[in-house]
C-alpha cells in the first residue's frame, strides 16, 4: 500500500485524508472514544432510539431563542447550542453528538490526572458516561448536546491551566464558555484542579510547593473572575432583567452566601449516605459497602503516602494537603453557594472520588521507590479494590439507564395518551374552533396529573422532585401547552401559558391582562361548578373563553 505521507494533499481522496488524520490521532483519545461509544451506547441507546422529551424541553426543537433568552439564566450560549441543532430531529443523531463530545471530555480529565493506561482510561470513559448526571441530561435530550458542551469547556480549563504555558488566559476563556453553557459544571474545573494538587503534594517525589500555592491562588481569581464575568455577561445581554441562579446570586447577602457555603457541603455528603436513590450505588448495598471500603483504603493512602513524602517536613505541603481536602466537597457542589439546591442534572463533579480511586492505582505503579512486600501488597490490593469499585460502578451506572429509560418511556406515552384524550375533549365542544377559540386550563393543583405515580428512579434521576412532569405532568401550564402544541401539534389557542400555576386566580388576572373581562370570584365560581377531567362536563364558557378543569381539588 502506498505511504500516504508520500503523496502531497491535493492528491489524496477524501477517505486517504481521514484515513491519515486517524493515525496521527493519540493511541489514547482514540482508545477513549472507542470506550465512550460502546459503553455510552450500551447504557443511553434505548435513549437514543425513543425520544425521551418532557415539558422542560419540548418546546426547544421550534421555539427560537435570542442570546437574551439564555442569559436570562446564564445560558448565554444557549442560542448557539440550538442553531446547531434546529434542523436536527433524530434522537439518534443527538445523542451521537453528546457521545462524541463526552469522549472528548473523558480524554481531557485523563490527559489531565496522567491516566495513561488502557484500563485506567476505559474505566475514567465508562465512569464518566454512566454516570447519573449523563442519564439525567438524557431526560433532556433536545439539551444533552448544551450539558456535554459545559462539561467539556469545564475539563478544557483544567486541562489548560495544568498543561498550556499561560493557560489561565485559555482557561479563563473556557471558564467562561463552561458556566455560558450550564454553570453548574464548572465545579469539575475545580476538582480536576484539586485532584491535580493532590496528585503533585502525594504522589510526585520532587513538586515545588511555592508554585502550588500560587497556583491555588490563581485558580480561586480565575474562578471568581469567570463567575463575576458571567455576571456582567448576564446583565449586559438582558439589559439587567435576569432570572434564575444569576437573579439568586446578585440578590443573596454575605449571610446568604455562608449559609449556602455550609447547605452545599451538607449536601454533598448528604449524596454519599446510604438510602438516597440518585447517588452513583443506585441502592445496591454491596456497591455502597464497596465503596465504604474502597474509600476507607484511600484515606489510609493518604497517610502512607503523607508519611512515605516526609510532607511533615514541609509545612506549606501540609497546609495545601489539609486545605485540597477540606476544600474538595465544596468544590464538588459549588453551584449550590448561588443557588442553594442541587439535583442530579447539576451534580456531575460527585464523581471525584472515583477518578481518585483510578488516578491513585495509576500513579502507585509508577513509584520506583516501593521495594518492601507490605508496600507492594497494600498496592496490589488498593488497585484490584479500586478497579472493581469503578467496573461495578460502570456496569450498575448502565443498567440504571437502562431501567430508567424503559421506564420513562412508559410514563410519557401515558401522558401523551391522556394529553390525546384532553385534546380530544375540548376539540369535540360545540362552537370551539381550532386555533383560533380562547381556551385556559385551569383548577385547583393539589394531585398529580394525569394521576399515574412515578417511578422512583425515574424521577429521582431527571432532577426533579414530587412536583414535576415526569410525576405531575402538567406541573405549570407551560408544560400544559408543551404537550398539547409541541408533541401533539394540536395548534391550541392557550391563554395561560405563561402562569405559574392553574389557579383560577392566576387565570383571571391573565385573562385581564389580555383584555378580556374576568373576575377572580366568577372565575373560581365557574371551576367549582365542573367536575375535573376526564369528566364530560369539565369545561363551560366564560365570557367567550372555553375553561376546561383539570384537577379534582
Amino acid at each position: 500500500m502506498e505511504n500516504l505521507r508520500s503523496k502531497p494533499f491535493w492528491d489524496r481522496s477524501p477517505l486517504e485524508s481521514l484515513a491519515d488524520g486517524y493515525k496521527k490521532l493519540p493511541r489514547n483519545f482514540k482508545l477513549c472514544m472507542l470506550a465512550t461509544f460502546i459503553i455510552g451506547l450500551a447504557a443511553h441507546m434505548y435513549c437514543y432510539t425513543n425520544m425521551l422529551t418532557g415539558a422542560d424541553d419540548a418546546f426547544l426543537f421550534s421555539e427560537p431563542h435570542s442570546w437574551a433568552d439564555g442569559a436570562a439564566g446564564t445560558r448565554w450560549l444557549l442560542t448557539v447550542y440550538f442553531s446547531i441543532i434546529k434542523n436536527i430531529r433524530m434522537p439518534w443523531l443527538l445523542g451521537v453528538m453528546t457521545l462524541l463530545l463526552y469522549g472528548v471530555a473523558a480524554w481531557l480529565v485523563c490527559e489531565t490526572l496522567s491516566i495513561t493506561s488502557s484500563v485506567g482510561i476505559i474505566l475514567v470513559s465508562g465512569l464518566m458516561v454512566t454516570s447519573p448526571t449523563m442519564i439525567s441530561s438524557n431526560f433532556y435530550l433536545t439539551s444533552a448536546h448544551m450539558y456535554a458542551g459545559a462539561l467539556l469547556f469545564a475539563c478544557l480549563a483544567a486541562y489548560a491551566y495544568k498543561k498550556w504555558r499561560h493557560g489561565w488566559i485559555a482557561a479563563f476563556v473556557f471558564m467562561l464558555l463552561s458556566e455560558g453553557s450550564y454553570a453548574a459544571y464548572i465545579g469539575m474545573t475545580l476538582c480536576l484542579f484539586f485532584l491535580c494538587s493532590l496528585k503533585e503534594l502525594l504522589f510526585d517525589q520532587e513538586t515545588n510547593d511555592k508554585h502550588n500555592l500560587v497556583r491555588h491562588f490563581g485558580m480561586l481569581f480565575l474562578f471568581g473572575g469567570s463567575m463575576v464575568a458571567t455576571t456582567v455577561i448576564c446583565n449586559l445581554l438582558t439589559g439587567g432583567n435576569t432570572q434564575g441562579r444569576v437573579q439568586d446570586s446578585q440578590a443573596l447577602g454575605l449571610q446568604g452566601y455562608l449559609n449556602n457555603i455550609v447547605s452545599s457541603v451538607k449536601q454533598v455528603f448528604d449524596f454519599f449516605l446510604p438510602g438516597t436513590y440518585i447517588t452513583y450505588f443506585h441502592g445496591e448495598r454491596v456497591m455502597y459497602s464497596l465503596f465504604l471500603l474502597c474509600a476507607a483504603l484511600s484515606a489510609v493512602l493518604v497517610v502512607w503516602l503523607f508519611a512515605k513524602q516526609q510532607l511533615w517536613k514541609r509545612p506549606l505541603g501540609v497546609f495545601l494537603l489539609v486545605a485540597d481536602i477540606i476544600c474538595l466537597p465544596l468544590a464538588m457542589n459549588v453551584i449550590g453557594i448561588v443557588s442553594g439546591w442541587v439535583h442530579t442534572l447539576m451534580s456531575f463533579a460527585y464523581l471525584t472520588p472515583w477518578l481518585f480511586f483510578v488516578m491513585a492505582v495509576e500513579l502507585l505503579y509508577r513509584r520506583p521507590d516501593l521495594h518492601k512486600d507490605l508496600e507492594k501488597m497494600l498496592r496490589w490490593g488498593y488497585s484490584l479494590l479500586a478497579c472493581v469499585v469503578a467496573g461495578l460502578t460502570v456496569l450498575c451506572g448502565i443498567r440504571l439507564a437502562n431501567l430508567a429509560y424503559t421506564k420513562a418511556y412508559a410514563r410519557s406515552q401515558m401522558t401523551l395518551a391522556d394529553t390525546t384524550r384532553l385534546v380530544e375533549r375540548i376539540e369535540s365542544v360545540p362552537g370551539y374552533e381550532k386555533s383560533v377559540t380562547p381556551v385556559v386550563l385551569t383548577g385547583y393543583q393539589s394531585t398529580r396529573y394525569p394521576g399515574h405515580p412515578a417511578y422512583e428512579a425515574t424521577n429521582s434521576l431527571a432532577g426533579i422532585g414530587g412536583d414535576y412532569y415526569w410525576e405531575q405532568s402538567y406541573c405549570a401550564p407551560f408544560a400544559a401547552d408543551a404537550y398539547i402544541n409541541q408533541h401533539l401539534n394540536a395548534d391550541m389557542n392557550l391563554l395561560n401559558t405563561k402562569d405559574d400555576s392553574f389557579s383560577p386566580e392566576a387565570a383571571a388576572e391573565t385573562l385581564q391582562e389580555l383584555g378580556y373581562s374576568a373576575d377572580a370570584d366568577e372565575l373560581t365560581a365557574v371551576v367549582d361548578a365542573l367536575e375535573p377531567f376526564p369528566s364530560e362536563n369539565c369545561w363551560a364558557w366564560y365570557n367567550g373563553v372555553l375553561v376546561v378543569r383539570l384537577f379534582p381539588y
